[in-house]
C-alpha cells in the first residue's frame, strides 16, 4: 500500500507517548486519527474513545493500523486496572481484529516481564496475552526521554528541582530510548511487510545506573541536584499510605517498584536489529 494512502489511529494522542507518534506519523505523511476522550469540538482527525466504555463498532473504521497507547495511570486498585485498563485494551483489541485492521500494535513496558512483582508490568503482561492470541504486535518501551520531557523522564525531572531530591533505588537501573528513537522504531514497525510476533524491546541494550540518570537530567534542567539516597521500601511504603488516604502524588507507589526491580535485558534485540531498528545510549 502506498505510504501516503495509510491511516494511523492512535490512542492516547494527547499524552507524551501518543503526541510523539502522531507527529512521526505525520511527518512521514501517514493520516492520523487521535482516538482521545473529549475531541475538539471542529472533530478534525480525532474520534471519541474511552478506556471506560465499550468502543463503537465504527470507531476504526478506514483505519489501516491502530497504536494503542492509552493506559489510566490515575486508578491504583488491583480490580480497577484489570477493568479499565486490561479489559478495555482487549475490547479495542478485537474490535481491530473484527474492523480488518490491518496491523495494530500494543504499546507496552519493560516493565513488562515474567516474574514482575509490578501490578502495572503484570497488566501489560495481560494485554501482551491478548494482543498475541490475536496476531498483533506488540513493543516494550524503555524509559522515554528527551525535549518533551513527559512520562516517567518528566516526573524524576519535576523531582531534581526539589532542595533536596530523594534517591530512591539508587543502586538500580534502567533501560533508556529517546523519544526520537521510539517514534521512529514503532512508525517503521508499522510500515514493514510483517511484524514479529514476539514483544519487541524499544530501547537501548545498556542499562543506566538509575542515579546517573536522575544526575543528568538535573543537570539537563540546568542545575546539579542534590541526592539523598533513601532505601525505595521506605519510599513506597509512604506513597502506599498517601494512596490509601487519597493524597495527591508525585508519584504512585508501583511506579516506584518498577524502578526498583526493572527487567533484566532488553527482549528479542537480535529480531529488531535485523528490522534496521538502533537506539542510541543514554545522552542529555
Amino acid at each position: 500500500m502506498d505510504e501516503e494512502a495509510r491511516t494511523v489511529a492512535i490512542t492516547g494522542a494527547r499524552g507524551y507517548v501518543g503526541s510523539l507518534l502522531r507527529r512521526a506519523f505525520t511527518a512521514r505523511r501517514w493520516r492520523t486519527v487521535s482516538l482521545v476522550r473529549r475531541p475538539s469540538p471542529d472533530g478534525t482527525g480525532a474520534r471519541p474513545y474511552d478506556l471506560t466504555l465499550a468502543p463503537s463498532p465504527a470507531l476504526l473504521d478506514g483505519v489501516d493500523t491502530l497504536v494503542h497507547c492509552a493506559w489510566d495511570l490515575s486508578i491504583t486498585r488491583r480490580a480497577d486496572i484489570w477493568q479499565v485498563n486490561v479489559g478495555g485494551t482487549a475490547a479495542l483489541l478485537r474490535l481491530a481484529q473484527r474492523a480488518g485492521v490491518r496491523r495494530a500494535i500494543f504499546v507496552s513496558s519493560m516493565s513488562a516481564y515474567d516474574g514482575t512483582t509490578q501490578l502495572y508490568g503484570r497488566a501489560k503482561l495481560e494485554c501482551e496475552g491478548a494482543a498475541a492470541s490475536l496476531g498483533q504486535g506488540v513493543v516494550r518501551l524503555g524509559l522515554v526521554y528527551g525535549p518533551g520531557w513527559g512520562g516517567m523522564a518528566g516526573s524524576l525531572r519535576r523531582m531534581t528541582r526539589l532542595p533536596i531530591t530523594p534517591l530512591l533505588a539508587g543502586g538500580s537501573y534502567q533501560y533508556t530510548v529517546h523519544e526520537e528513537d521510539m517514534a521512529s522504531a514503532i512508525v517503521r514497525l508499522a510500515s514493514v511487510a510483517q511484524i514479529p510476533l514476539v514483544p519487541l524491546g524499544i530501547a537501548h541494550p545498556e542499562p543506566v545506573k538509575f542515579g546517573h540518570l536522575v544526575r543528568e537530567i538535573g543537570r539537563a534542567s540546568g542545575h546539579t541536584p542534590h541526592l539523598l539516597p533513601v532505601p525505595w521500601q521506605i519510599g513506597y511504603a509512604t506513597l502506599r499510605a498517601g494512596e490509601a488516604v487519597g493524597a495527591r502524588l508525585p508519584f504512585r507507589a508501583d511506579s516506584l517498584l518498577g524502578l526498583a526491580r526493572p527487567a533484566r535485558e532488553v527482549p528479542n534485540q537480535g529480531t529488531t536489529g535485523e528490522l534496521g531498528l538502533s537506539f542510541r545510549p543514554f545522552s542529555l
